[in-house]
């Protein structure tokens, strides 16, 4: 498990990329899993419990097809695998760190941080996001970082205007 989460911590640091992942399909299975579960708990703090599977389907399923037709639009289809275990469990990683400036303070548990500095913190977690989305993808698919941070950054827009949407 240390191996995994050290993997993971690896490509969020802009050290490795997807390709220095094992292509497991139990490895994919448990970064999926683990990003599930983050994700569930992250909507569930911030978001009434209705739109938990709307939310949850969009996120989780457009993150699938983005990856999926990015990399069969440049017929690298051997990399999917790798490429979603590196999203997904970079994805996992982020949100955890997220976590306690977003949804702690929904939840109800006193934090004495400033709502400016965790608004600061979470930001500068999404950027983070971003930049490693897009390290993650740039190097799947054999292009410039700013091609991979574009690509990231529809990802993002997409996701967040669905969450805008369900969340209203």
């Amino acid at each position: 498990m240390q191996a995994i989460i050290k993997a993971f911590w690896q490509i969020v640091l802009f050290r490795e990329g997807p390709e220095y992942l094992p292509d497991s399909r139990p490895l994919l299975a448990f970064s999926i899993v683990a990003y599930v579960a983050v994700d569930i708990l992250v909507i569930l703090a911030l978001y009434p419990s209705h739109v938990l599977p709307p939310l949850l389907l969009v996120d989780v399923g457009f993150l699938l097809i983005w990856c999926v037709g990015l990399l069969r639009l440049f017929d690298l289809q051997a990399r999917i695998p790798q490429t979603l275990t590196a999203l997904f469990g970079t994805g996992a990683l982020l949100q955890i760190l997220a976590f306690p400036f977003s949804a702690w303070p929904s939840l109800g548990i006193p934090i004495e941080i400033p709502l400016f500095l965790r608004a600061l913190v979470a930001l500068l977690i999404l950027l983070w996001s971003v930049a490693v989305y897009g390290h993650i993808l740039s190097r799947a698919l054999s292009r410039s970082p700013g091609a991979g941070i574009a690509f990231a950054v529809i990802y993002f827009i997409v996701i967040y205007q669905f969450a805008a949407i369900w969340t209203v």
